[in-house]
């Protein structure tokens, strides 16, 4: 049996509307190193039909620690389900990793169901964890990994992040690929890394509260362009979905990978999870032209707000001008563009949620491969800038243990300092603004699901243009819609526990 069982918990809603779930990422890079000495199996609750099965089968192997990704919000609370049920049926220690721990691991730690917890990139220091746990060692003097020890959190000091070069190819093989490929506009992609951080200092950003780890790091252009042709020729894939915060920061970087794949006698498609409006706004038409011959399919850029007053407080890298430029300057190609939003931050108010809004529409009217996200509530990450204004200024209460963060909800208002209309307008449009486009058509959602959107959305367009939030009565409908979603994905929550 394995010497590590890895735990991904149910994440959120995008779980369930895609037809697949997203790579474990973060679980399968974490394991690239030790992965050369130890056997782990991953466990994903959101495609097992009987994970608590599964997990304590793998549980009365004794591995040497049960260890799970964690991301602030909502999955917290559903990662310390899990946690209790480790606990409650062995006596495995319990790891917890990803950006929960690294941002608040002191209140990670005081939970009586977690044991260890790795702080920051996770590659190095679980090598060198297991190597002290498989020779019956303490974990002390560990870098990057805080425990408890005779009831007392012991914090090492925390491991420079790794050099990205240095890192072998990750094991996918740890997983059946087939579980996580997604297919977008009828091409076959899976998840890749090639960079991590960010140059900016956006307040809201969780990136900005991990100590040491928020500087901009990248593979170079040669390993980047291996890990794409590995990912793509031996998993008989069409391409890849980077999951880079920022890809386009690197320009020389960027623009070897761009080369390389334009010249391709087989075309290769990608996509980028992250770009920011000032690198769209370098490019010109030759540029955007090899992109387009690149096979790029898409990027996601963090437009978030309409209002500069918004913009400025966030400290957002662009304005409202330079956002509508660059959707303009990109929408004659065939690159859609994923912009995503967020409200409900302190000083906000609805005249900023009108303008907002109508930017919203003003880029869908110019650029035809324009995306929207919902509008977001904003959520503060603790040790950003924000966390400390909104809790020590705004009457802001953070969750006061693991559990809490179960109401830590993307789509629902849970902060106090609002004005009540605003609160009430933001929670009842959430759904409108998911609603405005033709995103679902995209990717292979449920049929129904894609005829629903699209017979609602002059109805949600509708309720965005006037911010008329009474009578939500799609709100149930939309509760309905998830519930069917979970139970086709054959989904079992840790709620159920």
């Amino acid at each position: 049996m394995a010497d590590a069982v890895l735990i991904y918990p149910y994440i959120g809603d995008m779980d369930v509307v895609r037809d697949k779930p997203h790579l474990p990422l973060g679980l399968i890079q974490t394991a690239s190193l030790a992965a050369k000495h130890y056997s782990f199996s991953i466990i994903d609750l959101r495609i097992e039909s009987d994970w608590q099965a599964k997990l304590k089968r793998a549980l009365a192997a004794a591995p040497l620690f049960a260890g799970l990704s964690v991301m602030s919000g909502q999955p917290v609370a559903r990662a310390w389900a899990v946690s209790r049920f480790i606990k409650e049926n062995s006596d495995i220690p319990v790891l917890w990793g990803g950006n929960h721990p690294s941002l608040s691991p002191q209140e990670t730690l005081q939970d009586p169901n977690i044991d260890m917890a790795v702080i920051g990139d996770g590659e190095e220091t679980l090598l060198e964890a297991m190597d002290k746990l498989s020779a019956g060692k303490s974990l002390k003097g560990v870098r990057g990994v805080w425990f408890k020890q005779d009831g007392k959190i012991i914090q090492n000091e925390l491991r420079p992040p790794v050099d990205l070069d240095s890192l072998p190819l990750p094991p996918y093989h740890l997983v059946n690929v087939e579980d996580y490929v997604q297919v977008y506009r009828g091409k076959r992609m899976i998840n890749l890394e090639s960079s991590r951080g960010c140059a900016h200092h956006c307040r809201y950003c969780y990136h900005t509260g991990q100590s040491g780890n928020h500087r901009f790091r990248a593979m170079n252009a040669e390993k980047t362009l291996e890990r794409m042709f590995w990912a793509r020729d031996s998993m008989n894939l069409d391409g890849v979905y980077l999951v880079d915060d920022n890809f386009f920061l690197n320009r020389n970087r960027s623009a070897a990978v761009v080369a390389a794949l334009k010249n391709q006698s087989r075309q290769f498609y990608w996509q980028i999870q992250g770009v920011d409006v000032p690198s769209m706004l370098r490019f010109d038409q030759a540029g955007l032209q090899d992109l387009e011959k690149s096979g790029l399919q898409r990027v996601s850029v963090g437009a978030e707000s309409g209002s500069p007053k918004i913009l400025n407080y966030v400290n957002k890298p662009h304005t409202v001008p330079m956002l509508l430029k660059a959707n303009k300057l990109w929408s004659g190609f065939s690159i859609y563009i994923f912009y995503s939003w967020l409200s409900g931050l302190p000083g906000e108010t609805l005249a900023d949620l009108k303008k907002t809004v109508k930017v919203m529409f003003r880029i869908m009217e110019d650029n035809p491969n324009a995306r929207l996200s919902p509008i977001y509530n904003f959520l503060p990450f603790p040790g950003t800038s924000m966390w400390d204004e909104v809790t020590d200024n705004y009457g802001f209460k953070p969750p006061e243990s693991l559990q809490e963060w179960g109401n830590y909800d993307w789509s629902h208002v849970n902060v106090a300092y609002l004005d009540p209309a605003l609160k009430r307008t933001l929670d009842n449009l959430y759904f409108p603004s998911l609603c405005l486009d033709r995103k679902f058509e995209d990717f292979p959602a449920p049929w129904w699901l894609r005829l629903g959107v699209k017979l609602y959305r002059p109805v949600a367009k509708a309720r965005m243009k006037t911010l008329f939030a009474g009578f939500p009565a799609e709100r149930a409908a939309a509760s309905i819609a998830e519930k069917i979603l979970v139970a086709g994905a054959r989904m079992k929550t840790p709620w159920t526990l």
